[in-house]
C-alpha cells in the first residue's frame, strides 16, 4: 500500500459562514468593578512575612499531593508530575 504524500492531501477550507451570520460578535465590554475587585482580593492577601510565604506553599503543596493521590488511585495521569 502506498501513502499519500503531503502534496497528494486533500486541502481543507474553512466552512462558509451561514446564511444571515456575516456579522462578528460584539466584543465584551471590559468590566471594570470586577477587576477592582479582585486587584483589591490581591492587595489584601499580598504578603511578605516569611511565615505565611511558607504556609500558604505548603498548603499548595498539599492540594497538589491530593490530586496527584486521587489520580494515581483512578489509574489517570498525574495532573502535578
Amino acid at each position: 500500500m502506498r501513502h499519500q504524500t503531503p502534496s497528494e492531501f486533500p486541502r481543507h477550507t474553512p466552512p462558509a459562514p451561514l446564511p444571515g451570520n456575516r456579522t462578528r460578535p460584539a466584543a465584551r465590554p471590559i468590566d471594570a468593578s470586577t477587576l477592582e475587585l479582585l486587584a483589591a482580593w490581591q492587595e489584601q492577601d499580598a504578603t511578605t512575612d516569611p511565615t505565611q510565604i511558607r504556609a500558604a506553599d505548603q498548603e499548595v503543596a498539599d492540594f497538589m499531593k491530593a490530586m496527584n493521590d486521587a489520580r494515581t488511585a483512578s489509574g489517570d495521569a498525574l495532573l502535578y508530575p
